[in-house]
């Protein structure tokens, strides 16, 4: 074996070590796991420079070596094996999906709660991009003697809902009046074309009619820029403040970050940009250092693409929440399609 594929071999074996075991690694220790002949001279030889060139650091002068940041990166990009789910994992990931498979939000919820079971750490859904979607149709549903809620539908399949109340008697009759009128100047609209210039364009073109529908114009109007709007829901936030690594500076500052949906989009649009893992400062939050976010993206058509994630420590075994999270992603894709299509 070339010496420079035996030391690659060596910081494999490091890593899943320390990934499985959280304990330093030793030179007689790894010697025993390599499924290759090699002296404990040259294995700390090789750990030596490996060291010297930032793949492997030494906590105490005694101790055993553990991964850098930069030795992650390597043994993700160029030398970890795929994993696969087991059949219960693959059977556990599809029971929870298919029983919230009625609307694409309670999907992404089951999504991020089964991969933060299976994981054991955060997880993230990310629903698709509200700012190219389109207006399917919006649908008006009496609720009271004097209330209603309007109900719109787009083309990724987000369902986005408002109450409003009006200053007379809603009938089934005018219910249908706001249906038809609604569906004639909104279907077929992108979602920011929505505008408050837009509505007043559009009250000043229904005339007299305009005075019965300024509440239904106004729900209208929310609903599209809640729609336009990510929408990212979280799960197992808990697990990570169960982990020693993270001070309790920065488990507020973690905190803070999972409490707040436009920083984690950033988040996820940073590791779309740059690759599927993102390792401690990678992700420039001083606060991360010591956690990593591995995504995996979902589609059910050209315009329907969304994103999912799992946030843990820098020492996670990546093979198994790639394999948890890819599986998840195509499923979700399989099942959003569907109800795309059934609409």
């Amino acid at each position: 074996m070339e010496p420079t594929q035996r030391k690659m071999k060596i910081l494999e074996a490091v890593v899943e070590s320390y990934i499985r075991t959280g304990e330093p690694v030793g030179s007689k220790t790894l010697c025993e796991s390599l499924d290759f002949s090699v002296s404990s001279a040259t294995v700390r030889n090789d750990m030596a420079e490996l060291a010297s060139i930032g793949l492997l650091e030494q906590t105490h002068t005694s101790s055993g070596r553990i991964p850098t940041e930069l030795g992650y990166r390597i043994y993700v990009d160029q030398l970890m094996s795929c994993a696969e789910l087991t059949k219960y994992e693959q059977s556990m990931v599809d029971d929870a999906l298919y029983l919230s498979a009625d609307a694409p939000e309670h999907l992404l919820e089951s999504a991020a709660a089964v991969l933060s079971g299976m994981t054991k750490y955060a997880a993230v859904a990310a629903a698709p991009s509200g700012e190219s979607s389109i207006i399917r149709r919006i649908r008006f549903v009496q609720t009271g003697k004097y209330t209603a809620m309007a109900v719109l539908i787009t083309s990724t399949g987000s369902v986005k809902t408002r109450l409003f109340r009006c200053e007379y008697i809603i009938t089934p009759e005018l219910t249908e009046m706001f249906d038809k009128t609604v569906n004639e100047y909104f279907s077929g609209l992108p979602v920011t074309g929505v505008t408050p210039a837009f509505m007043q364009s559009t009250a000043a073109s229904l005339g007299e009619m305009s005075m019965l529908m300024s509440n239904v114009l106004l729900a209208v109007l929310d609903a599209a820029r809640e729609a336009a709007s990510t929408s990212v829901s979280i799960k197992g936030q808990s697990n990570l403040f169960l982990m020693p690594q993270l001070e309790s500076a920065d488990g507020k500052r973690v905190m803070e970050l999972l409490g707040h949906s436009g920083e984690l989009s950033r988040l996820l649009k940073n590791a779309d940009t740059k690759a599927s893992v993102l390792i401690g400062s990678e992700m420039n939050e001083p606060a991360l250092s010591n956690l990593s976010i591995v995504v995996s993206h979902y589609a059910a058509s050209e315009e329907c693409r969304g994103t999912l994630a799992v946030i843990g420590p820098v020492r996670m075994n990546y093979p198994k929440v790639m394999a948890a999270l890819e599986y998840t992603a195509d499923r979700v894709g399989a099942l959003l399609r569907e109800m795309l299509e059934s609409d």
